[in-house]
């Protein structure tokens, strides 16, 4: 792992956690943007303009709540289906344990220190790719059993200085929109409540179209597919108001976790039927 950087330390506030009491995939995902826009200045001399790459794909490997202290160490992969592609590692610095990791699809102009995939294997695509989505409009969601998931404005205070969304808000807007999908899907919130069972993602793709600017108005198309054992997979469209342009497509894999003892456990059956 010397071929690794240290690009970013972070501390969990309460403020980041969500319903579940863990933090919320937004802000894992403001990490590894800000990480990524370390690394590159590393690596690439500055050669970067902070655009985030086309796809970043993450993967969620273990809980983080309240007061985690984390770091991020990011590398360049030096060969096979992922080569140059750029790779982050988010870890827990108090028990070394590995978190989440990222998977960039845009190589850097200078690479820098490069890894073998063999180093980096469970940050590897497992059910989705690095490839880009091609984005579903407005009535194709709808046509699919889908519905508009969230409506909203872009804050300037969501933006970089550029006055671009950052992607953390995508993913925020992902978030805020799967319970709808859920609930589409029969799996509703009255039903987790009751278990004590909570949503969370497994791994997540994001693939950029172009940027939203402040001040646009947006809107949201999610579509469940069909669950099947304890896995459950949902799409999202974030579409711009005024003339359905695509900003970014969501695909997301995600289980029921029991909130007591943090294991993953069966869907139920009306949202396999």
């Amino acid at each position: 792992m010397d071929s690794f950087v240290e690009t970013h330390r972070a501390f969990v506030n309460t403020w980041e956690c969500d319903e579940n009491a863990h933090m919320n995939v937004q802000f894992y995902l403001k990490r590894f943007d800000e990480a990524a826009r370390f690394h590159a200045a590393m690596t690439a001399n500055g050669a970067f303009d902070g655009a985030p790459p086309r796809v970043r794909l993450v993967r969620y490997h273990g809980e983080l709540h309240a007061a985690a202290t984390t770091r991020i160490r990011s590398a360049t992969v030096a060969a096979g289906p992922h080569a140059g592609c750029p790779v982050h590692l988010m870890e827990s610095t108090e028990t070394g344990a590995l978190s989440a990791t990222a998977l960039d699809s845009d190589p850097l102009p200078v690479p820098g220190a490069t890894v073998e995939e063999a180093e980096i294997e469970k940050a590897l695509p497992r059910s989705l790719d690095l490839v880009a989505a091609t984005a579903k409009t407005p009535d194709e969601m709808l046509r699919a059993g889908g519905l508009a998931s969230h409506r909203c404005i872009v804050q300037p205070g969501e933006c970089n200085a550029r006055g671009e969304m950052l992607e953390q808000f995508h993913v925020a807007r992902f978030s805020d929109g799967a319970p709808f999908v859920w609930e589409l899907a029969g799996i509703g919130t009255g039903w987790l409540r009751e278990k004590n069972y909570g949503r969370v993602a497994l791994e997540m793709k994001i693939t950029h179209h172009r940027p939203a600017l402040a001040g646009d108005a947006l809107v949201q198309y999610s579509v469940p597919s069909t669950p099947g054992g304890k896995t459950f997979r949902l799409r999202h469209e974030i579409v711009r108001f005024c003339d359905n342009a695509p900003i970014a497509t969501g695909e997301v894999v995600a289980v029921v976790l029991d909130l007591t003892t943090r294991k993953t456990v069966a869907l139920p059956q009306t949202s396999q039927g």
